[in-house]
């Protein structure tokens, strides 16, 4: 196979490699946040000679990097004050969409997906065009799964193809085969397993090692939903090995340090290995930030589910009670159909201590 040519966002990558630094140590030695690094690393953001420059000096590239920095991976050019503009207004959409209630950031949001998309349509530079569009399909993807969070898996699916259609225009390909791996985590939600592995093995497909690893651990997850043990211990197997062949760079919850333990444990629990996933989550879930509420309730009501199959009732509602208020900020369709499992657990039991609880649970369930 002809190997790679060389490009600005494939020599920082093998540099850092070549010299041991992760992501946060270099974001540590050049002025760009450690997002931002990943943008670059993606070939997303074009270098300008200040990049190159701080690069050379925090990876010691001996002038490689200089000479790059007029060949991008993708024509964006990074200097454009509106591409620079919406780039940081997502941040800020995603910071509320780790904290807020989905129809909230979803009406800040769709707008912006409208307005992106007709400017991307009606500017005549190729390289500004290109960058509109991937925006408008980053932004479209995101507000598809605040529509998955607002419980309209139809919606959802129109965004997310919105978001293809948008990326394919600004020369991203590989956004399709992401939208098979979002189409396999609805199945999940549904419980049809069949779909799940079907749509996994087909975003699988993909040439990009990182959505490759998601959509195994989606394959995995599928696996369990059906009892399949011997497929699913296979299919985390591959996501384990392909996640670390990819380092950080990723695909799906940023929010989320390990995304293969916390498959590997919400498979457990499909499984009936429920002491074993509680253990696991009781690790993954306090690494999560603060922050991300919205993780943190789905997460760590699966931890709470694992403990109560485990025989850990008494524990798995302490752990309830203590997500009520974030359960209640975040107000996600996908929590409540874990919520709805615990609250039925919580009922079959009926444990003295359990009825304000399930009380509460109730409220939470069918406000309004």
């Amino acid at each position: 196979m002809k190997p790679l040519a060389p490009t600005f966002a494939r020599e920082v990558r093998r540099l850092r490699t070549e010299r041991g630094l992760s992501l946060t140590r270099l974001a540590e030695r050049v002025r760009y946040s450690k997002g931002y690094l990943s943008k670059i690393e993606n070939g997303q953001v074009r270098p300008t000679p200040e990049m190159a420059r701080a690069f050379e000096d925090a990876l010691q590239a001996d002038g490689v990097l200089m000479a790059l920095a007029d060949t991008p991976a993708r024509p964006i050019p990074a200097d454009d004050r509106v591409l620079l503009t919406y780039d940081a207004m997502f941040d800020h959409h995603r910071v509320l969409g780790h904290r807020s209630d989905p129809v909230s950031v979803l009406a800040a949001l769709r707008p912006q997906v409208d307005v992106l998309s007709t400017m991307a349509r009606s500017t005549d530079d190729p390289g500004l065009s290109s960058g509109l569009w991937l925006l408008a399909a980053r932004y479209a993807e995101y507000a598809g799964w605040m529509e998955q969070e607002r419980g309209d898996d139809a919606s959802a699916a129109d965004m997310t193809r919105r978001a293809v259609h948008y990326a394919v225009k600004g020369g991203d390909h590989e956004l399709e085969a992401w939208a098979l791996v979002r189409a396999a985590e609805f199945a999940l939600y549904r419980g049809d397993a069949r779909a799940t592995v079907e749509c996994a093995r087909r975003a699988s497909r993909s040439r990009s090692p990182a959505i490759q690893a998601v959509a195994a651990q989606r394959e995995a997850q599928g696996y369990a939903l059906a009892g399949a043990a011997t497929l699913c211990e296979a299919a985390l197997d591959r996501a384990t090995t392909l996640q670390e062949s990819i380092g950080a760079s990723r695909y799906g919850s940023t929010s989320v340090t390990d995304q293969v333990a916390i498959a590997t444990a919400w498979s457990y629990h499909d499984l009936g290995r429920h002491a074993e996933a509680a253990a696991m989550l009781d690790v993954a879930v306090p690494q999560i930030a603060p922050t991300a509420l919205r993780a943190r309730t789905r997460f760590g009501l699966r931890q709470a589910l694992a403990h109560a199959e485990a025989g850990e009732l008494d524990h798995a509602c302490v752990l309830i009670t203590d997500l009520l208020d974030d359960i209640r900020q975040v107000q996600s369709a996908t929590v409540h159909i874990d919520l709805t499992s615990f609250s039925k657990l919580l009922f079959r039991a009926r444990p003295a201590a359990g009825k304000e609880l399930a009380s509460e649970i109730s409220a939470i369930l069918f406000a309004g």
